[in-house]
């Protein structure tokens, strides 16, 4: 009764612990959207995007495509020219799995993809945390740079490293995390791509994102204590068992 009540506990303190900080991304896989690959922003397809994204800016160039299809289907655009799809190098989709969004680095036509959270606390940390890759369309060739702005409301944008890609290649899909501190109850999660050299273009993919509330110093300690006194009593169960 002793070993049970002591497990009760510590489950109950892993529990509270990691309870603390759910996803407070709304389809941060994107995978609730439009139906066939397109270009969305405040002009083109303005609608038919991921949904709970907004893509900023008239002249925005960012896509909402298909694993299964980006390399072989055109991607619905304002512009007639053929290639719009992902280069042949592109391995699929990312850990998250299923749609994605790929981000125009060129600065001539690139666009925050953003969301609004709510339900912050000032003060409070968050990790973000997203799939990215560097990549490039098939109607473009030469060596590109790729990186990645990430914004989180008041707090100082957080970039990823930069990705030298050589002529229609593919990085590979990577796992970034950063944390930020929330300085209001709302903020707007914003991902802007910087890619060279301009009208190639470079461009970046982004999947499975995620913001968490980082777990207080309390909730921490808990969840140490918890899974060690699941050790002990897992231990002392095993030696009366023995006995």
């Amino acid at each position: 009764m002793r070993f049970a009540l002591l497990l009760s506990v510590a489950s109950l303190g892993v529990a509270t612990a990691a309870a603390a900080g759910p996803n407070l991304v709304t389809n941060g896989n994107f995978e609730n959207g439009y139906t066939i690959s397109t270009e969305f922003n405040s002009v083109f397809n303005t609608a038919k995007g991921p949904t709970g994204w907004t893509s900023n800016g008239n002249r925005t160039f960012n896509l909402y495509v298909d694993p299964n299809t980006v390399k072989t289907v055109e991607t619905v655009t304002e512009y007639s020219e053929l290639g719009q799809r992902l280069t042949g190098s592109f391995t699929g989709a990312s850990p998250a799995g299923g749609k994605f969004v790929i981000l125009d680095g060129d600065s001539n036509v690139a666009g925050k993809l953003s969301q609004m959270l709510t339900g912050l606390t000032a003060g409070k940390k968050y990790n973000v945390g997203f799939y990215w890759g560097a990549s490039q369309l098939a109607n473009r060739t030469g060596t590109t740079t790729e990186q990645l702005e990430v914004g989180f409301g008041g707090a100082a944008a957080q970039f990823t490293s930069v990705i030298t890609n050589p002529s229609q290649g593919f990085s590979g899909w990577l796992s970034q995390k950063f944390g930020f501190t929330a300085t209001a109850t709302t903020a707007t999660l914003s991902f802007l791509s910087h890619g060279t050299p301009n009208g190639l273009p470079p461009v970046a993919l982004l999947d499975g994102v995620s913001v968490n509330a980082v777990p207080e110093p309390a909730a921490w300690v808990l969840m140490v204590v918890g899974f060690g006194l699941v050790g002990v009593a897992a231990r002392r169960r095993s030696a009366a068992v023995a006995a």
